[in-house]
């Protein structure tokens, strides 16, 4: 939960009033900015001075204002995948070539912007969010502390690249041209030359801020993950009747097909949607489903459901993990087919629904899932083992801050 108020401070505190820049660069969503709004509320209390470089800086920006935290855009970028759809990547080498690697000058533009940003707010140490090309800009020069889910902090492999995003495949890029890219540009800015990738992209530390199920890293990770940023509440009870809360993008077709079976099926809950069609509201409303305009807050939202609807990512898999809900998935890209297939491993009362999955099947199955108790009370099991551990994110960040300031 974020912080409400923040208590007076003291004048020797760890961060001693230094400036810390907390950036998000690549990532969709309401997640990034709430993570780094919950570190910059906890840093001002450890004494640090936090700035922000968001992707969106529009995401919770009244939230920052009144803090006193400032908000700026970061560098943007534009894809550099020219193939034939879909991008699928092999490792999160691609992700690199993708957000700028893979085009040396693109490459050399985007770390000269970050290098403006740099100069101008002077930070002591970085916390870095889906931020490599960041990371290169500040390469060996600032303190970077990669954070995040499982996919954005992904481990260095012995022989020195990333291991692999599901089933292996060729890479769109050969990830030495990548470094190629890498080590030409920090040639031409008389900087340090990094010898791979994961260098890069590693910092003097990172903090993976999810519960190690949910890692799909974690057979190559040395250490496991480190956990959600603060103990996690306990589970939440069974709610009164069967419901579900959905929080699904109508862009993708499995969602229209999900949605259609539900008010078909005249199951009772809650939805947020994203990209609605016209009249779709008409038709929930027909069939008694609460439709929100916003996205409410998920663990209310959640206490009144027994089933968690939603794409896959690592958020909403999270709050259903840490919550004991069952969970339906619908994975739209990558990133979210590996977190389901990592959920459905470590996590029971996960579900997926595939690509070939029919609208017969849902109609059919739906009813009989959200009604299913002995997974209901699986689900819960895994939450509270989640809930009982003491070790956190937040207080796995702290030696690395320790460090940045050495």
């Amino acid at each position: 939960m974020l912080t409400p108020s923040l208590p007076d401070l003291v004048p020797d505190v760890p961060g001693k009033g230094r400036s810390i820049l907390l950036a998000w660069e690549m990532g969709e969503g309401f997640a990034h900015a709430a993570r780094l709004l919950w570190l910059a509320r906890r840093l001002i209390r450890s004494g640090w001075r936090p700035i922000v470089a968001a992707r969106d800086p529009a995401t919770l920006r009244d939230a920052y204002d009144a803090e006193g935290i400032d908000v700026f855009p970061a560098p943007p970028h534009e894809p550099c995948f020219t193939g034939p759809p879909p991008f699928r990547a092999a490792s999160y080498a691609d992700v690199m070539g993708i957000c700028g690697y893979a085009d040396r000058d693109r490459l050399a533009a985007l770390v000269t912007a970050w290098d403006a940003l740099l100069a101008q707010h002077a930070p002591a140490a970085i916390i870095a969010d889906y931020s490599p090309l960041l990371s290169l800009a500040a390469f060996r020069r600032i303190p970077v502390i990669p954070i995040g889910d499982g996919f954005v902090v992904p481990p260095e492999l012995p022989e020195g690249g990333f291991p692999p995003l599901g089933a292996r495949q060729p890479d769109v890029w050969p990830p030495s041209d990548l470094l190629a890219n890498a080590r030409a540009v920090q040639e031409q800015r008389g900087q340090p030359l990094p010898d791979s990738l994961p260098q890069i992209v590693t910092g003097i530390g990172g903090v993976v801020s999810i519960p190690p199920e949910l890692d799909i890293y974690a057979e190559w990770r040395p250490q496991p993950a480190a956990g959600p940023w603060e103990q996690p509440e306990a589970p939440l009870p069974l709610p009164d009747a069967p419901r579900f809360f959905g929080y699904l993008r109508m862009s993708h077709p499995l969602a229209r097909m999900t949605v259609k079976a539900l008010i078909d099926t005249r199951m009772q809950g809650e939805l947020f949607l994203r990209d609605i069609q016209p009249g779709m509201a008409e038709a929930l409303a027909e069939a008694g489903i609460l439709l929100h305009e916003t996205p409410p807050p998920i663990r209310e939202a959640l206490a009144r459901a027994s089933l968690f609807i939603h794409h896959g990512g690592i958020g909403s898999l999270t709050d259903a993990a840490t919550t004991g809900r069952m969970q339906l998935l619908l994975p739209r890209h990558r990133e979210q087919v590996c977190n389901a297939k990592r959920a459905l491993d470590t996590l029971p009362g996960s579900f997926r629904a595939g690509t070939g999955t029919s609208y017969e099947t849902l109609r059919a199955q739906l009813p009989k899932l959200i009604s299913n108790r002995p997974v209901f009370r699986r689900a819960q099991e895994i939450a509270a083992r989640i809930a009982a551990r003491p070790e956190t994110a937040w207080a796995a960040l702290q030696p690395l801050l320790a460090k940045a300031q050495a």
